[in-house]
């Protein structure tokens, strides 16, 4: 099923911005989202989804003269599906995280490649920049970096930030974010999994990018060891999950000997990378092993959820 047809054969898009107590970025992201339309699209619609049981972005959708889309359940998968939940019939859904600055062309770039091949997903490049006075050694590592692919490269994953959803494809697949996942994270892969199982096609759109300054507080070692052993920890639970108790217990073995492998051999080899004064090796290494710290814990049942929420705070974006 394809998006609604015009006159001019081009599609309807609904822009949902995913988002959790950051108004203060919500209406400079309204601008740039109107200034990126483009020609592509007939119709685009601009939605916000807010996360937050306490509606605090309501007033700013009104002000704003954008679409409001309240969705309680706490973690971006549930923010994520209730977009999906939220387009009309054949729409496309580009979803955006709040705290991101679409770049000139963004939505074009998104709608072309769909133009051209109609797949169900289509993924942006998401551009992270680094602070000054970042420690060099936090970036040599590639925390927080995505690879950029060929225009129409067919993926054999998912990653969110920046996408654009066929909803009518994805809903007739039978493929939906899974929100009992809360604030763990993960569900990027799980859907993009689920979506490849199916049938459905992801894409590149090298041409469309966003921009994320990453905030000072992610620039830390600390935070960069607790955010990729979390990411291991997921990785298992998420790729050990099964009807089977046995088959389960199984994929756990293999995550935990295979992560005791990768983090012997990775912490040797990151121990002579420093020895040598190599800055990159030693950073790509230390966080290949605290990867596969991670999965061990997660083989062991020990899951830290990545977006974790604390009581009564005002937590950083959508993903808590």
């Amino acid at each position: 099923m394809s998006a609604p047809s015009h006159p001019d054969g081009t599609p309807s898009v609904l822009v949902a911005v995913t988002t959790f107590r950051r108004t203060e970025l919500l209406a400079p992201l309204i601008d740039a989202i109107r200034a990126n339309q483009g020609t592509l699209a007939a119709d685009i619609r601009i939605a916000l989804v807010d996360n937050d049981p306490e509606k605090s972005a309501a007033p700013l959708a009104h002000e704003l003269d954008v679409d409001y889309i309240h969705e309680p359940t706490p973690g971006i998968a549930a923010a994520r599906q209730a977009a999906l939940d939220g387009a009309r019939d054949g729409e496309l859904v580009a979803m955006v995280d709040d705290d991101v600055v679409p770049q000139p062309g963004w939505l074009d770039a998104l709608v072309r490649v769909w133009t051209a091949s109609h797949p169900a997903v289509v993924m942006g490049y998401v551009d992270y920049v680094w602070p000054e006075g970042t420690d060099p050694w936090i970036i040599a590592g590639g925390f927080m970096r995505r690879r950029r692919r060929v225009n129409g490269q067919p993926l054999e994953a998912m990653a969110t930030g920046n996408v654009l959803i066929d909803s009518a494809q994805v809903r007739s697949l039978g493929v939906r974010f899974d929100a009992s996942l809360g604030l763990a994270g993960g569900e990027d892969m799980l859907f993009g999994r689920a979506l490849l199982s199916a049938g459905g096609k992801i894409m590149a759109s090298a041409d469309s990018v966003v921009r994320d300054e990453v905030p000072v507080e992610r620039t830390t070692k600390e935070f960069v060891r607790r955010r990729t052993i979390s990411q291991g920890q997921m990785r298992t639970k998420l790729l050990s999950r099964s009807s089977s108790v046995a088959r389960t217990l199984a994929l756990r073995a293999l995550h935990l000997v295979g992560g005791v492998i990768r983090l012997v051999v990775f912490s040797a080899r990151g121990l002579f990378a420093r020895l040598r004064g190599n800055v990159s090796a030693h950073a790509v290494l230390r966080r290949r092993a605290w990867f596969a710290q991670g999965r061990i814990l997660g083989a062991l049942g020990r899951i830290t959820p990545e977006y974790a929420r604390a009581a009564h705070s005002v937590p950083s974006d959508v993903r808590g």
